[in-house]
């Protein structure tokens, strides 16, 4: 078995969830009052044209006319369907644009947290948003230009431990404290 890591997209969908949440409420709550405005003022219009005897379909035959029902019987279910279908399509894109918003930024507390821990060598990728290519280029040459920093260091170390005119106790003490923070740092191939 190899240890390459198994890719679990279901299971794993809420790596961030106080964010995918936040960006799905919000885009609910977009929605859903939407939903109720346009409820509303379809209320309104036909509560205010019913008083006036005038929102009914009237035709020349008398006998039609009481078959037929107010247009609020016609189109209310018809936009009630629409509201339902919209927070559907609303939950959909919720849960995709939540999951693509916070799939970098989990990426990203990851990088910088192997960082922080003095492991220099770690890089970052994205495989599905190209347009992270620019942060994830800036974010790699930061860690190379520490690794170039910290191997520079580390390289004159050496080269003042190996010159005897630098032998003085204070000097190597010094040069031994600096080797133990490098030693911490992971930098080296």
């Amino acid at each position: 078995m190899s240890n390459k890591k198994v890719r679990r997209p279901f299971r794993n969908f809420f790596i961030k969830r106080s964010l995918q949440f936040r960006i799905i409420s919000v885009i609910l709550f977009s929605v859903f009052l939407t939903s109720c405005i346009t409820t509303l003022i379809l209320s309104v219009i036909y509560n205010s044209k019913s008083q006036e005897g005038n929102y009914y379909y009237m035709s020349n035959n008398i006998m039609e006319d009481l078959e037929l029902t107010s247009i609020l019987g016609t189109i209310l279910p018809a936009i009630i369907t629409a509201q339902v279908v919209s927070l559907v399509i609303a939950i959909a894109i919720g849960l995709f644009s939540s999951r693509k918003a916070a799939v970098p930024v989990y990426k990203l507390e990851k990088w910088a947290t192997q960082i922080k821990k003095g492991r220099l060598k770690t890089h970052i990728g994205f495989r599905e948003i190209k347009e992270m290519k620019d942060l994830t280029i800036q974010c790699n040459a930061l860690a190379d230009t520490y690794t170039e920093i910290f191997s520079d260091i580390d390289r004159s170390l050496s080269n003042i431990i190996a010159d005897p005119v630098y032998k003085s106790q204070t000097l190597s003490n010094e040069i031994a404290n600096i080797q133990k923070i490098l030693a911490k740092l992971d930098y080296k191939d």
